[in-house]
């Protein structure tokens, strides 16, 4: 049954050095794994780390050394990038990577949350959720828009006007978007080719509500959990094939252990 799940690493960029964040990831996909990704965090203060790692700059490398990973950020936070910014940096991985890139988009930090101290520290001010979501949609809506070619769009909070020439001739990446609520899962199988899930109390009905939505659409569900080292596979399988899930995305913590991967990848296999 393993095989019938992609399975993708999630390389966590806290304290990570750069370079061997890259090569991790050749090798990773020497390992025959799905996909690789990164983190989108500017602080790793918010952690306890002494520094974080700018992911568009970490998949451009990853790109560059990887010739079958589907790649991309899970997920790039939209409150700290304008549509066009997050088009370009899309474009330019999908040209880097040939065609594997996906965006991966989260509507950003809520009030109070774990990672609110990023927004606060550079005076982004933090929104409601129903203010996010509607931004998360006009997000998504000027990226598609800006790769169509361009032009105007007048939104609540994004305005582009005559804007072109930003993409490349590459098709548009699918957009994921990060969820871990109801009303974002809803947004995601709406709006977008697909929903990152992190694991917590009710994902299983999260998931299930989200797959009975999009039955029979090419609508991709992938689950968002840590490896667990100990795991022949690094986690669960049956449990999510069960509920319909397409892709599990583990996260990888530094240090990275190449043993255990390659353990993981051989059973997977």
């Amino acid at each position: 049954m393993a095989l019938q799940m992609a399975t993708d690493i999630v390389l966590s960029p806290f304290a990570a050095d750069g370079a061997e964040l890259v090569e991790a990831a050749r090798w990773i996909d020497e390992l025959d794994f799905d996909g690789v990704w990164t983190l989108d965090h500017f602080s790793g203060s918010m952690l306890g780390r002494p520094w974080s790692r700018e992911p568009f700059t970490l998949l451009g490398g990853m790109a560059a050394v990887t010739h079958n990973l589907r790649i991309g950020p899970l997920v790039a936070n939209m409150v700290n990038r304008h549509p066009v910014l997050l088009a370009s940096a899309a474009s330019t991985l999908q040209s880097m990577s040939k065609g594997r890139a996906v965006l991966g988009l989260g509507s950003g930090a809520a009030p109070g949350s774990k990672f609110a101290g990023e927004q606060d520290a550079i005076g982004r001010p933090l929104v409601d959720g129903p203010s996010r979501r509607r931004l998360l949609i006009e997000t998504i809506e000027a990226v598609r828009l800006i790769w169509s070619g361009g032009g105007d769009f007048d939104g609540e909070f994004v305005q582009l006007t005559g804007l072109d020439g930003v993409v490349g001739p590459e098709p548009i990446v699918p957009i994921v978007i990060g969820a871990s609520g109801a009303k974002t899962i809803e947004l995601a199988c709406e709006h977008a080719d697909g929903v990152n899930i992190r694991i917590g109390a009710g994902s299983d009905e999260l998931i299930a509500r989200a797959r009975s939505v999009t039955a029979g659409s090419p609508f991709e569900i992938s689950i968002h959990d840590d490896l667990d080292p100990v795991h022949p596979f690094g986690g669960e399988i049956d449990r999510w094939l069960d509920l319909g899930v397409d892709r599990r995305t583990l996260v990888v913590k530094q240090p990275i252990d190449r043993a255990v991967l390659e353990g993981i990848a051989d059973r997977l296999r």
